[in-house]
Protein backbone atom coordinates (compact mmCIF):
# COMPACT_ATOMS: atom_id res chain seq x y z
CA UNK A 1 0.00 0.00 0.00
CA UNK A 2 1.22 3.48 -0.77
CA UNK A 3 -0.38 5.07 2.28
CA UNK A 4 2.59 7.34 2.86
CA UNK A 5 2.00 8.96 -0.55
CA UNK A 6 -1.36 10.40 0.56
CA UNK A 7 -1.17 14.16 1.24
CA UNK A 8 -2.95 14.79 4.55
CA UNK A 9 -2.15 18.50 4.39
CA UNK A 10 -4.43 19.02 1.40
CA UNK A 11 -7.61 18.58 3.47
CA UNK A 12 -10.24 21.16 2.63
CA UNK A 13 -11.71 22.74 4.64
CA UNK A 14 -8.68 22.64 6.89
CA UNK A 15 -10.48 23.69 10.07
CA UNK A 16 -12.95 20.78 10.18
CA UNK A 17 -12.46 17.08 11.02
CA UNK A 18 -11.83 14.60 8.22
CA UNK A 19 -12.11 10.82 8.25
CA UNK A 20 -9.30 8.53 7.19
CA UNK A 21 -10.91 5.15 6.62
CA UNK A 22 -8.34 2.42 6.81
CA UNK A 23 -9.21 -1.21 7.44
CA UNK A 24 -6.47 -3.40 8.92
CA UNK A 25 -3.97 -0.58 9.09
CA UNK A 26 -0.40 -1.43 9.93
CA UNK A 27 1.36 0.49 12.72
CA UNK A 28 4.49 0.86 10.57
CA UNK A 29 2.49 2.25 7.66
CA UNK A 30 0.72 4.66 10.00
CA UNK A 31 4.09 5.89 11.27
CA UNK A 32 5.30 6.25 7.68
CA UNK A 33 2.17 8.21 6.77
CA UNK A 34 2.67 10.50 9.76
CA UNK A 35 6.37 10.97 8.99
CA UNK A 36 5.72 11.70 5.30
CA UNK A 37 3.11 14.32 6.22
CA UNK A 38 4.85 15.66 9.32
CA UNK A 39 1.76 14.71 11.32
CA UNK A 40 1.24 13.99 14.99
CA UNK A 41 -0.42 10.63 15.82
CA UNK A 42 -2.52 10.91 18.99
CA UNK A 43 -4.52 8.17 20.68
CA UNK A 44 -7.97 9.12 21.92
CA UNK A 45 -7.87 6.14 24.27
CA UNK A 46 -4.65 7.28 25.95
CA UNK A 47 -5.96 10.83 26.16
CA UNK A 48 -9.12 9.55 27.85
CA UNK A 49 -7.13 7.47 30.34
CA UNK A 50 -5.01 10.50 31.20
CA UNK A 51 -8.13 12.59 31.81
CA UNK A 52 -9.82 10.12 34.16
CA UNK A 53 -9.60 10.68 37.89
CA UNK A 54 -7.79 7.80 39.62
CA UNK A 55 -10.78 6.83 41.77
CA UNK A 56 -13.38 6.50 38.99
CA UNK A 57 -15.30 3.23 39.08
CA UNK A 58 -17.24 3.45 35.81
CA UNK A 59 -17.49 5.56 32.68
CA UNK A 60 -20.58 7.33 31.44
CA UNK A 61 -19.17 9.02 28.37
CA UNK A 62 -22.60 9.24 26.75
CA UNK A 63 -23.77 11.61 29.49
CA UNK A 64 -21.34 14.37 28.51
CA UNK A 65 -20.58 14.16 24.82
CA UNK A 66 -19.65 17.83 24.81
CA UNK A 67 -16.68 16.97 27.04
CA UNK A 68 -15.47 14.37 24.55
CA UNK A 69 -15.83 16.85 21.70
CA UNK A 70 -13.91 19.44 23.71
CA UNK A 71 -11.22 16.81 24.23
CA UNK A 72 -10.91 16.29 20.48
CA UNK A 73 -10.54 20.04 20.07
CA UNK A 74 -7.96 20.12 22.88
CA UNK A 75 -5.95 17.34 21.22
CA UNK A 76 -5.67 19.56 18.14
CA UNK A 77 -4.73 22.55 20.26
CA UNK A 78 -1.99 20.64 22.12
CA UNK A 79 -0.28 19.31 19.01
CA UNK A 80 2.93 21.01 17.87
CA UNK A 81 2.39 19.89 14.29
CA UNK A 82 0.01 21.21 11.65
CA UNK A 83 -1.68 17.82 11.10
CA UNK A 84 -3.15 15.47 13.70
CA UNK A 85 -4.08 11.85 13.07
CA UNK A 86 -6.45 10.80 15.84
CA UNK A 87 -6.50 7.05 16.48
CA UNK A 88 -8.61 4.89 18.80
CA UNK A 89 -11.76 7.00 18.55
CA UNK A 90 -13.43 3.75 17.57
CA UNK A 91 -13.59 2.84 21.28
CA UNK A 92 -15.89 5.84 21.93
CA UNK A 93 -17.93 5.21 18.78
CA UNK A 94 -18.44 1.55 19.68
CA UNK A 95 -19.40 2.54 23.22
CA UNK A 96 -21.98 5.01 21.88
CA UNK A 97 -23.38 2.44 19.45
CA UNK A 98 -24.35 0.12 22.29
CA UNK A 99 -25.99 2.81 24.43
CA UNK A 100 -29.78 2.53 24.51
CA UNK A 101 -30.21 6.30 24.12
CA UNK A 102 -28.57 6.10 20.66
CA UNK A 103 -26.46 9.23 21.11
CA UNK A 104 -24.18 8.20 18.27
CA UNK A 105 -26.19 10.29 15.80
CA UNK A 106 -25.81 13.37 17.98
CA UNK A 107 -22.09 12.70 18.34
CA UNK A 108 -21.56 12.34 14.58
CA UNK A 109 -23.58 15.47 13.85
CA UNK A 110 -21.65 17.48 16.43
CA UNK A 111 -18.30 16.20 15.19
CA UNK A 112 -19.26 16.89 11.58
CA UNK A 113 -20.27 20.47 12.41
CA UNK A 114 -17.14 21.12 14.47
CA UNK A 115 -15.10 23.93 12.97
CA UNK A 116 -12.30 26.35 13.70
CA UNK A 117 -9.89 23.59 14.65
CA UNK A 118 -6.35 24.86 15.00
CA UNK A 119 -4.87 21.89 13.13
CA UNK A 120 -5.90 19.69 10.24
CA UNK A 121 -7.59 16.74 11.93
CA UNK A 122 -7.79 13.27 10.40
CA UNK A 123 -9.70 10.68 12.42
CA UNK A 124 -8.52 7.15 11.65
CA UNK A 125 -11.38 4.64 11.64
CA UNK A 126 -12.31 1.30 10.12
CA UNK A 127 -14.67 1.88 7.20
CA UNK A 128 -17.54 0.02 8.90
CA UNK A 129 -17.73 2.76 11.54
CA UNK A 130 -17.96 5.64 9.07
CA UNK A 131 -21.26 7.50 9.38
CA UNK A 132 -23.43 7.54 6.25
CA UNK A 133 -24.06 11.28 6.54
CA UNK A 134 -20.37 12.23 6.35
CA UNK A 135 -19.49 14.19 3.22
CA UNK A 136 -17.29 12.37 0.71
CA UNK A 137 -15.18 15.53 0.38
CA UNK A 138 -14.12 15.13 4.01
CA UNK A 139 -13.08 11.52 3.95
CA UNK A 140 -10.45 9.40 2.31
CA UNK A 141 -10.28 5.62 2.03
CA UNK A 142 -6.91 3.92 2.13
CA UNK A 143 -7.24 0.57 0.41
CA UNK A 144 -5.26 -2.60 1.00
CA UNK A 145 -3.27 -3.75 -2.01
Amino acid sequence: MQSNAFQLGGAVPSDKPHLLLWDRFDEHELKALAFYNDADVVSYRLDLLNRLPPNISNLALHEDLDQELRSVRQICHNSHKKIVILTDLDCLITYLLIQPEAKITLFWQSLYRMRQLEKILWILLPSKLAPPMWSEERLHRLQQT
